[in-house]
Parts: C-alpha cells; structure tokens; sequence
C-alpha cells in the first residue's frame, strides 16, 4: 500500500496526535516499523515518479529511468520477478505518478481515479484469483495528495482549530533552497499563518482517515477469504510532504519532515514487532520482499535486502544515507548527524537529529563541528560518484540565498490564489 504524500508520521500509530487510522494502526503495531525510510530523491519537481520508479526498479535515483525505460537490458523489475515466481499480479492506482513500462508488466493495471475504485479492484483481483494461486497488490491511490480528498462526513471529523502547529512552524521559508516558488509551495499565501496551516492539515488528516477506512475493506476481504495471517502487508509514502514546517508545503526539500523521508512498515508472516533505525530507501522495498516471500532475484538490483534489520540479526544494511533534489540540494546522514548542501546559494546545514529532530538548530557555523562538517562533505562526494549524481556541491555562479515573499510577481500571487483556490476543494 503505497500512500501519495504520505508523511512519516501519517498515522496514529506512527506518532500523529490527530489522525484517526484504526486500520492501518492495526498493521503498524503488529509490524516493524522504519523510522529511518527515505526516497533516494528526485531530478524533477514531480518527486512521486522517480520514487515509484525506484520502487519498482530496485534501482537508484540516477539509474532507475534506464530500468523503466528498457534502455538497460540488465534490469529487473518488481512486477516480473513476481510474476515469474508464479503470483497474480495487479496494479491498482494511478497511472501519472508511475512508469507506464512498468505497470503494464503487472497482469491488471487500473486507474480507477480514487481510493474507493482502487479498493474495489483490488477486492475484485482477490474475489477472482485462481485457486491456490498467490496475489502480488500494489495498491498506490491518489490520496492524502492534495487536494486532499474525503467524504464531507470525514471532514467535519477534523476541525482546523485542532490541529496543533508543526514544531518548526515558520511564516516562510528564510533562504531560496531553488524550489520557492514552485507549483507546491504555491497552495497557500504568503507568509503562512496558523490559521491556513491548520485548516491543510485538517484536509490532510481528513484524506488519511478516508485512505484509512477504504483499505479497512481490503483487510476485510483477505480475513473472509482467509488469506491474512498469510500475507506480508508493506505500508509506505511515494514521499514525504512539510505542512508548514520552515514555512515549506510541498515535497521539494530535503527536510525530515520534507521530502524525502517516508513512513515504511513491513508486516505479516515471521515479522516481530518492533521499531528499527536502520537506514532505508524504498529502493529496498523490492529486494526485502523477494528475500521474505522466497523469491528469486533475476538480477542485481541496487536495492538492499532489510531482512536482516526485520529479523533483528543486524542493525543496518548501510551506514549513511543520501538524498538529494534537482542540481540545488543534497544531503548525507548516518541517522544522527545530517549534513544538507545547497550548492548554487554556497550555503551548508549540519544538524544534530537526536537532540533537534526538528532541524531549528543550524550547527554548521560553530567551529567545534569543522571537522564534522568536513567529513561529511568529503563522504557526501563519495556517494554521488557511487550513484551516478553529476552535480557538482559547488556552482561556478553563487546566486543569493535571501528569499522573501516580497519578490513575488503578481503574476506569482495571482498562481497562488488559484492554487490556493483549488487545494481547497473551491
């Protein structure tokens, strides 16, 4: 069940205060959740495809669109190793945010354009399986993505006025990360106010809960059809998203309430219960459920196994972690301390994630962390050749970091209302 802008802590049982997700809870506490989970990144605004991509692909941010595309005869995919271990396949979900090469190879691909369609394909796909053959579901609808849809019966359950402000709350964002202005960042005015913030995050939470009770039926269907205590359920976020933290909306930073990290919960069959910090990228979704369910690798994918954090034999399958966003910001973190680079403004993050889970604490400046900060910089540099990023973490032209919502055109403000028109259902 993958999510379309599903942060972190989306659900109850993942840390939200608000959100009321008794389904989903139910398989996060009986699972072994990953609270270090990140998409590796995206060259384009639309963060959602390259992360599908690699989902699917098992494959890294800069290879990925060769294994989609079939420009790289050595790849494999998701669907085909599943299908060539002798499971239904189905694809329920949108067609705009995922590689059209790649859910065609699945045995049925739909779109049924909302969560409830998506569940009645997938409760179709296991009403009229053959007998005795098993299922492979990847079940991707379009919410909580704005505009946030739900049933008015679900809005009224979340009211603007309840929603507590995120810890990092900020009326705008204080320097240009490249991304200011785009489509995202555009849902609501400028500066961002606690009354706007909390009415999209009651839209937000309104959209998880209505996510929530269509995929109640789907775990409904599996009990009656007495597949669940035989089924391994992978709960997940495409991406992240920020709701005011820093004064950002969109998933177009590298923030941990941004972005990149996602929620990530693996459960069903042999899977304690438990939490890990092991650091994972969704990339290593597919590999991890070939090694749970028996299933032959066809070839080598990038992706790492993350049964051994599951079954508690190790603490990890990496030791650092790197994301990055078009050509103006990377960022390198080992679960502790995250270093985050924006090379066109010649600007540099560094900040300690178990003291400042928040990141309001910029250390990069103190001289005490020089050495760190050096480090990290140096490491950060090894991944990119690792894993084929060709920008550079220095521009030849710096361009200014100051942002402010003053240089906005009016032809911007104007983009904004509309946007902000639309995200609210008007």
């Amino acid at each position: 069940m993958l999510a379309d802008d599903l942060r972190p802590d989306g659900f109850g049982a993942l840390g939200s205060p608000v959100a009321k997700t008794p389904h989903f809870d139910a398989i996060v506490n009986r699972g072994c959740v990953f609270r270090k989970a990140y998409t590796m990144g995206s060259m384009i605004g639309a963060v959602c495809l390259p992360s599908r991509t690699m989902l699917l692909t098992g494959r890294s941010l800069f290879r990925a669109k060769d294994a989609a595309s079939g420009d790289d005869p050595a790849s494999h995919t998701f669907p085909r190793a599943m299908k060539d271990a002798g499971y239904a396949t189905l694809h329920a979900g949108k067609f705009g945010n995922s590689p059209k090469n790649i859910t065609n190879e699945f045995d049925r691909s739909v779109d049924p354009g909302h969560s409830e369609g998506v569940v009645d394909a997938v409760v179709d796909f296991i009403r009229g399986r053959p007998a005795d053959t098993p299922m492979f579901i990847y079940m991707a609808g379009p919410e909580p993505h704005d505009p946030q849809y739900a049933p008015e019966e679900i809005y009224t359950q979340y009211k603007p006025e309840d929603m507590p402000l995120p810890a990092a709350f900020a009326p705008y964002h204080l320097f240009d990360n490249g991304a200011m202005t785009i489509r995202d960042e555009m849902t609501l005015p400028f500066p961002r106010t606690p009354e706007n913030i909390r009415g999209k995050l009651a839209r937000y939470y309104a959209s998880i809960a209505y996510l929530d009770a269509q995929f109640g039926r789907v775990v409904q269907e599996l009990k009656e059809a007495g597949e669940y205590d035989n089924t391994i359920f992978v709960l997940a976020g495409d991406n992240g998203l920020s709701l005011g933290e820093h004064g950002l909306l969109g998933k177009q930073n590298l923030y941990e309430f941004g972005g990149m990290h996602v929620p990530l919960v693996f459960a069903g069959p042999g899977i304690a219960k438990g939490e890990t910090d092991a650091l994972a990228y969704l990339m290593d979704v597919f590999p991890t459920v070939c090694e749970l369910a028996g299933v032959p690798l066809q070839s080598q994918v990038e992706g790492k196994g993350l049964a051994p954090a599951i079954r508690k034999n190790s603490e990890g399958v990496r030791e650092w972690l790197f994301t990055a966003y078009e050509t103006g910001q990377r960022a390198l973190t080992d679960g502790r301390w995250k270093l985050v680079r924006y090379p066109q403004i010649d600007k540099t993050q560094l900040f300690d994630l178990h003291l400042d889970a928040h990141e309001e604490r910029d250390l990069a400046e103190m001289p005490e962390h020089t050495a760190r900060l050096l480090t990290m910089l140096e490491k950060l540099d090894e991944l990119q050749r690792e894993y084929g990023d060709p920008v550079s973490l220095t521009a030849p032209i710096v361009r200014p970091a100051d942002w402010s919502p003053d240089v906005l055109t009016p032809e911007q403000r104007q983009d904004q209302r509309e946007e902000t028109a639309r995200c609210a259902g008007k």
